[in-house]
């Protein structure tokens, strides 16, 4: 009888790809914590001159008549009268009538809303993160969200009485969940998409038309189906609408102090190449610049004021300063305030990567996070040079990441840079200030690693062309 030998089932297969499986979670996780412990820290050990300051004041004014009067208005608390309006943006100022209410003492509501933007702090770099994973392999995915854990911005953003934590919150998960929406042809989870981009509009209304717009494209370049983007672009209308509903029901006065005001200053400011340092000069110069920087501040309001006017002839007035010196302003707009955007000192602030006058930051104090801070200013220039390079990827129909090719990976990445795109035309036309891109860094790095990837994989690929031993033609007899 002939014995028959069976063969030993082998499943090193099944184990290593349940090892992939948990790996990609567990760093995930690891990271995400990191970042929290980060922002916590920051948060507990920094301390900020006079928070409630600037535009924080307006914010707090909003979530104290929503909490003590059930209206959206910008009056003080002190007020006789809290009279509806539309000047702010309403998100943030519900996010914090929301903590106000919760935890009643002032002094334990500020201490919940930097404990909550840590976390949501830390929670934008993980949805980043695994957005990343969308078109990028783990190691290359974490590397990104290692620099969005560390960028000092980041960190101190979460310290302030302001929106671009919350901002920044909902603009990576409203990405995430598109990007979710496109790899499962999921006509919920696009309209759940929208619903997020109309929430981060009320947040900043500078997204406003941003989730159409991206249905609009990604229909365009059939990279969704029709009914996503219908959904998409139905979600993205409900809310700004259902708000813009509201403001109709506002009173001639509190129209004519409105975000679309608000809107004019800024278009009007970021004419004026001289503006930010006019605006440091009238607060920080001696007697004379001081002086000067006013004439200049009084200049821009007279134009401001002239465009609220008649809008015909405050444009008259502006485009007539812009023929005088044509190619200066054409430099301003087209290269120095893209520029100026994705810098590095914020402009309208204390300066550096604060906002507010801030002490025993551990940025200030600590050897190690000041050498990071060192680090991450040097590498901010290559950064934005990087993210302008991956707009090859917006063209090219021809992936050239691992990832590209599954469902949904290239509309992650093509509605990633619409995102930039879309902000740095948007803040290039009003008024540039490295505040504003605090919100999309995340996604400035996700490109930024994309293009080294890219570049180090056409690397690899043509040394391993040229060591290739060339094949040698077979002779015949």
């Amino acid at each position: 009888m002939r014995l028959i030998k069976l063969r030993r089932p082998t499943h090193v297969h099944y184990r290593f790809d349940s090892r992939m499986n948990w790996r990609w979670p567990l760093a995930l996780t690891v990271l995400t914590l990191f970042a929290l412990v980060l922002r916590v820290y920051y948060v507990r050990t920094a301390v900020v001159d006079h928070p409630i300051r600037g535009d924080a004041v307006q914010y707090y004014n909003y979530a104290w008549n929503l909490t003590h009067h059930q209206v959206f208005a910008k009056d003080a608390p002190d007020a006789a009268i809290a009279t509806p309006d539309n000047y702010r943006d309403p998100g943030y100022p519900l996010f914090l009538s929301l903590l106000m209410q919760l935890m009643g003492s002032a002094e334990s509501w500020y201490a919940a809303v930097l404990l909550c933007q840590a976390m949501l702090g830390a929670l934008t770099v993980a949805l980043a993160t695994q957005l990343g994973r969308y078109w990028l392999s783990e190691h290359w995915a974490i590397g990104a969200g290692l620099l969005m854990a560390i960028w000092p911005h980041s960190i101190t953003i979460d310290g302030y009485v302001l929106s671009e934590t919350l901002f920044g919150f909902l603009c990576a998960l409203g990405m995430i969940v598109s990007a979710r929406a496109c790899r499962r042809d999921s006509p919920g989870w696009a309209l759940s998409a929208g619903l997020i981009f109309g929430a981060a509009a009320l947040t900043n209304a500078i997204l406003l038309p941003f989730g159409i717009f991206l249905a609009g494209f990604l229909a365009w370049r059939k990279l969704a189906v029709r009914k996503i983007c219908v959904a998409m672009a139905a979600g993205a209308l409900l809310l700004p609408g259902a708000w813009a509903i509201r403001n109709t029901q506002l009173s001639s006065t509190a129209v004519a102090s409105s975000s679309y005001d608000r809107a004019l200053q800024n278009l009007v400011q970021g004419t004026w190449p001289n503006y930010h340092s006019a605006w440091r000069d009238s607060i920080t110069g001696d007697a004379a610049t001081k002086a000067s920087a006013q004439v200049t501040l009084h200049t821009i309001d007279l134009e401001y004021s002239a465009l609220q006017a008649s809008p015909t002839q405050g444009a008259k007035m502006m485009l007539k300063r812009l023929g005088e010196h044509p190619w200066r302003y054409a430099i301003w707009y087209l290269f120095e305030k893209p520029y100026a955007l994705w810098g590095w000192d914020i402009q309208i602030g204390q300066g550096d990567i604060y906002v507010y006058p801030t002490t025993k930051s551990p940025l200030q104090v600590n050897p190690v996070w000041i050498a990071l801070a060192a680090i991450c200013h040097a590498l901010n220039p290559l950064l934005f040079l990087l993210m302008l390079a991956s707009l090859y990827f917006a063209r090219t129909k021809q992936p050239l990441l691992d990832r590209c090719d599954k469902q949904g990976s290239r509309a992650a990445t093509v509605g990633v840079i619409c995102l930039l795109a879309f902000a740095t035309l948007v803040y290039a036309v009003l008024q540039a200030e490295p505040r504003y891109s605090i919100v999309f860094r995340p996604f400035e790095m996700l490109l930024a690693i994309t293009t080294m990837a890219a570049l180090i994989r056409w690397w690899q690929e043509r040394r391993r062309a040229m060591n290739q031993p060339a094949s040698t033609p077979v002779s015949r007899s």
